[in-house]
């Protein structure tokens, strides 16, 4: 009758190994879904570098008259800057309807410009932003 004393243990052996299995499934899961979020936030920031350095490249093809640069690309009156403007809210979340989150490029008396955008993710609280700066000049 040694048997008895057996009796069970390959299914608690299999139940054991099941939970083990399933946590391990839960956890690679978690790991899939933080990884599409910093997937995610990489292209926020790629894409926000792309447009500030769009609107420069803009800046250092145009006139550089002091003058011109303020009156085609301070926001928010600027010419270039209201298409440029648009372009930030289509390819950034949360940024059109949110006056805040509106990008900004100011551009002082020695023609430097600091051009910054603002993006808030999806199911996010927090506000991220992009600056850069630039000396447009002959």
């Amino acid at each position: 009758m040694m048997h008895s004393n057996q009796r069970g243990s390959v299914i608690l052996e299999a139940l054991i190994s099941m939970l083990l299995f399933s946590i391990g499934i839960l956890a690679i899961v978690g790991l899939q879904a933080v990884s599409i979020k910093n997937v995610a936030a990489a292209k926020y920031r790629t894409d926000a570098s792309l447009l500030v350095n769009q609107v420069i490249g803009q800046m250092w093809v145009s006139n550089k008259a002091n003058a011109t640069l303020v009156a085609n690309f301070s926001s928010p009156a600027g010419a270039n800057y209201a298409t440029w403007a648009s372009a930030v809210a289509q390819a950034l979340p949360g940024v059109s309807g949110i006056p805040a989150n509106a990008p900004t490029i100011a551009i002082d008396a020695n023609n430097n410009a600091t051009v910054t955008v603002f993006w808030q993710a999806p199911d996010e609280a927090d506000t991220h932003n992009y600056t850069a700066i630039a000396v447009v000049t002959d």
